[in-house]
């Protein structure tokens, strides 16, 4: 029978008894320093099941996938696949044991050739004689993708392709394994919509072929529409396990953070209607003819599909990327937006798309990430005020509730959602006229994405921040934002506010 309480684990094994229990993990433990990342946990993956992994940020889902793929031993547990003892001491000791795994996190080399990078680590499969066989490595890599319906040319460059197509890359590197286990940490966060479908598609198919899949997003539609079950977790420790069919979006979102959400609404506004930022015929690469507006403690979001144009028009404005032509007015003041400096200086903010590629330094310090975007009002000659540094640091981290022990923890040892509550503190502490936002809340729970809403509410109100945001969450769009400009082929298609913003309206224009 399964039990609803935080102190209990899974003990039943799953929800399909005619299947084999595939993976078993039983107690597992595991701390840092006084921080108990997984407590007592019992985990169970039968054949066939796709498994979704929920909870907050913190929860210790990427610890338990850590543990599962060999890259952390636990301090106490025991775990099995196929019945047989299962003891992973690093990637590749797992992957011989039929588990793979697919990082959040990029896990390519962006140098080298797309058939490289699908068979990273096993080369010597096609070496003879000491040298590769690199037709018969292109051939390998070939037929690999077609078999999953992966776009991609195997002599190609890794760097060359887009952020999608190259996390497909590594789901095609772990499915080369033929895993009898496949983890999958937040992969959809870097999938364009096709490849999504694609990976659904392989996940279904996967499943029919016996092979149990543990899956961690924060889209909870996705979960949905590919998991069988359910099981959540809390501050490490087991909450339930449920049959996905038994459960919606809102009573999911509510086992999570132990609280209802879907009573959550937007508090009614007052926009000024000063102007902050004007664009006018905006053109450059991947995008034409863009005209719109932000007024001063009003929030305007891009919505398009992946591939739109919205990241494109974000990155131009803040000098990321070249303008051919058009205007942008500050305060009706031209702007030239030559160069990322020249955007910093005037005021404006960006939260990248791509936090670990271009929004922080994940080998340094909270503070030192948090500090980096205000390090011109910190030098001191030639030197860096190292108090201002750590007030800013405690500054951002309180007005973000970052969970760490202290300002000097390295980023990388952060949960998704606490890297970008960083992200956020590093821009917002540069105390911006204009901020910009490339899916803000992308790779983060549910929980943390509602705490983030609150915190740009109160800012763009109590400081009149201007706030340019694109996502392509159709309910983040709708809940945030004052006006919608739809983007379709790099062009606007439609501008909406007040009642007209709703999903149908915002679909149409952006098809």
């Amino acid at each position: 029978m399964l039990v609803d309480t935080a102190t209990s684990s899974r003990v039943d094994g799953g929800f399909s008894p005619l299947q084999p229990v595939l993976l078993a993990a039983e107690g597992l433990r595991k701390s840092y320093g006084p921080v108990q990342a997984v407590k007592e946990l019992n985990l169970y993956l039968r054949a066939g099941e796709a498994l979704a992994l929920c909870g907050e940020n913190g929860a210790g889902k990427s610890t338990i996938f850590k543990i599962l793929a060999g890259e952390v031993v636990p301090d106490a547990g025991r775990m099995t696949v196929a019945g047989g003892e299962y003891r992973p001491v690093s990637a590749s000791s797992a992957v011989a044991s039929g588990v793979s795994m697919v990082h959040q996190e990029f896990n390519i080399l962006p140098h080298v050739s797309v058939a490289e990078n699908v068979f990273l680590g096993r080369m010597q499969e096609f070496s003879r004689f000491g040298k590769i066989d690199w037709t018969r490595l292109y051939s390998a890599a070939e037929t690999l993708l077609k078999r999953l319906g992966i776009n991609a040319d195997p002599r190609s460059e890794m760097r060359r392709l887009s952020p999608s197509t190259q996390k497909m890359i590594e789901l095609a590197r772990a499915l080369s394994t033929n895993p009898r286990v496949l983890l999958l940490d937040e992969i959809t966060a870097s999938l364009d919509h096709d490849d999504a479908e694609t990976l659904h598609r392989l996940m279904d198919e996967l499943r029919a072929q016996g092979v149990g899949i543990i899956y961690v997003s924060h889209r909870l539609q996705e979960i949905f529409r590919s998991c069988t079950t359910v099981e959540v977790m809390k501050d490490g420790a087991y909450v339930t396990t449920r049959p996905a069919a038994e459960l919606d979006e809102d009573q999911l979102s509510a086992l999570m953070v132990g609280r209802d959400l879907a009573d959550w609404k937007r508090p009614e506004r007052v926009v000024p209607t000063s102007p902050m930022l004007e664009v006018r015929g905006l053109c450059g690469p991947g995008f034409n003819d863009v005209s719109l507006s932000v007024r001063k403690g009003q929030i305007v979001a891009l919505a398009g599909l992946a591939g739109s144009g919205a990241d494109e028009i974000i990155e131009a404005l803040f000098g990321a990327r070249a303008v051919t032509s058009g205007e942008i007015l500050l305060e009706g003041k031209a702007f030239s937006g030559a160069s990322i400096a020249d955007a910093i200086a005037a005021g404006i903010a960006m939260v990248p798309k791509e936090r670990a590629v271009e929004g922080l330094i994940d080998t340094q310090s909270i503070r030192f990430n948090i500090a980096l975007a205000c390090l011109p009002k910190n030098a001191r000659g030639p030197f860096v005020d190292g108090g201002c540094e750590a007030e800013q640091a405690k500054l951002g981290m309180d007005m973000f509730r970052i969970k760490a022990r202290s300002s000097a923890d390295l980023v990388r040892s952060l949960s998704g959602g606490n890297k970008q509550k960083v992200l956020l503190a590093k821009w917002f502490l540069t105390d911006p006229r204009l901020m910009l936002l490339n899916n803000p809340t992308r790779g983060v729970d549910i929980g943390v994405k509602f705490e983030i809403y609150d915190l740009m509410l109160k800012l763009s109100g109590e400081k009149n921040l201007a706030i340019l945001m694109a996502s392509e969450d159709m309910a983040e769009v709708i809940r945030l934002s004052d006006t919608v400009v739809t983007i379709r082929h790099g062009r606007v298609s439609g501008v909406f506010e007040g009642d007209a913003i709703t999903e149908t309206n915002l679909i149409n224009a952006m098809l």
